[in-house]
């Protein structure tokens, strides 16, 4: 079904440790590369190390590198390293890593095939979906669920919609697969660990930082922020991903209201960083701008330079900035309008690293990736939760995310 689909815009294929997914991109590849010839094409691995490891060789015993396989089937591939193009007899091919989705931007591709999608973050998604776009082709995931990120909400839960074609199947359920080694691993490892890496079942992991986010109260839809509410905005720097969080705060209730968040990717200069700032909050009244590490003053000055004055967290170490964080979401007191779906990928999939035996460490996964969360631990860490007043706290809650606007009219109005 996956491999003869050629009408729906997003393929995901989701298995198990194992089951043979980077198969299903070749044979996917070649299908596609055959039925439209002369076309370019796009292929990916989180990272370059992965690339070389699992596309330019294999130490899958079941399973050729791809140049192997495109010599078997008559492709005749000739690979350019330095470019890290793969020309074959049937189109051209660009290998790359989304480590940085920059790096795969560029001209239109007929399709895309991302392996081990559920390692990348959302916006090698979206560039991958925007370059196939012009010509009307197919995005490929192939996948093992790793976490509850954009995996999850942007493709899994849209199987049963228009354009999306999703598969799922166990390790087991792959011909030869050792029985002995999935019944070994279901032994050893955690339910939650197993499901998620035998099973291809999306599970809640352990680790999960900010599991104290309660999508249920605190996701809500957008509506109008009165330009009165006071403005604040975290900052993360850095010339290839800044980021930052433009958040609002009722005066009422002492809320705050993630609205909007800014990822524009590298080549701008502070100036532009700060014209963009100026345009999103004109006729607003910005309290506070907080970013950065103690290290990085030299780039504060910067901003304040141009005018958009930022100040040093209060706090310094990472692991007490996280604990506000934290408290904020235990008491309910921070929103997030539903449409920040970069945001909501960093918090669904912000974790600590596990041990040996699957359990939480205190090192944190990947954590220089993250970037909006660093830009709100900045800024939280500048409130004491149990100060941020906590009038309608239980009237929000008692509420569906969609009534949430009028409760915050309500609240403005004196209504509540």
């Amino acid at each position: 079904m996956l491999l003869t689909n050629f009408k729906d815009s997003v393929l995901a294929a989701l298995a198990g440790t194992g089951g043979g997914k980077t198969s299903t991109g070749y044979f996917w590849l070649h299908s596609r590369m055959t039925a439209y010839p002369g076309n370019t094409w796009l292929m990916a691995e989180p990272t370059f190390p992965m690339l070389s490891r699992i596309i330019l060789t294999s130490s899958d015993p079941g399973r050729l590198s791809l140049l192997d396989y495109f010599r078997e089937v008559g492709h005749h591939p000739e690979y350019r390293a330095v470019e890290r193009i793969l020309k074959t007899d049937f189109g051209q091919v660009y290998l790359g890593s989304v480590d940085n989705p920059d790096s795969i931007q560029g001209a239109a591709v007929k399709g895309a095939w991302i392996d081990e999608a559920g390692l990348v973050r959302r916006l090698a998604y979206d560039v991958a979906r925007q370059r196939c776009s012009m010509m009307n082709g197919q995005v490929l995931l192939t996948t093992t669920p790793y976490n509850l990120g954009w995996l999850k909400t942007e493709v899994w839960d849209k199987r049963d919609q228009p354009g999306y074609c999703v598969q799922r199947w166990r390790s087991i359920d792959r011909p030869g697969f050792p029985r002995e080694a999935y019944e070994r691993e279901r032994q050893a490892l955690p339910s939650w660990r197993f499901n998620m890496m035998f099973n291809a079942l999306f599970e809640h992991p352990a680790g999960l930082i900010y599991d104290t986010f309660d999508e249920a109260v605190c996701l809500i839809p957008r509506f109008h922020l009165p330009d009165t509410w006071p403005r604040f905005s975290g900052h993360d720097f850095g010339g290839a991903n800044p980021a930052a969080l433009f958040t609002a705060q009722d005066p009422g209730t002492g809320f705050f209201y993630h609205y909007q968040e800014y990822l524009p990717g590298g080549g701008r200069s502070t100036h532009e960083h700060v014209e963009e700032f100026k345009k999103l909050t004109r006729g607003m009244n910005v309290l506070k701008r907080v970013g950065g590490s103690h290290q990085e003053e030299e780039i504060r000055q910067g901003y304040r330079a141009e005018g958009w004055p930022i100040t040093e967290p209060k706090l310094e170490r990472v692991e007490a900035q996280i604990d506000k964080v934290v408290g904020l979401h235990k008491l309910n007191k921070i929103y997030v309008f539903n449409d920040l779906e970069a945001y909501l990928d960093e918090k669904r999939s912000f974790s600590r690293k596990l041990d040996e035996q699957q359990r939480p460490t205190e090192e944190i996964e990947d954590k220089a990736s993250f970037h909006l969360l660093s830009a709100e631990r900045y800024l939280m860490s500048e409130f004491r939760p149990e100060t941020v007043p906590s009038l309608g706290v239980s009237r929000v809650q008692n509420v569906r995310p969609s009534q949430t606007a009028g409760v915050a009219s309500r609240v403005l109005s004196g209504r509540h």
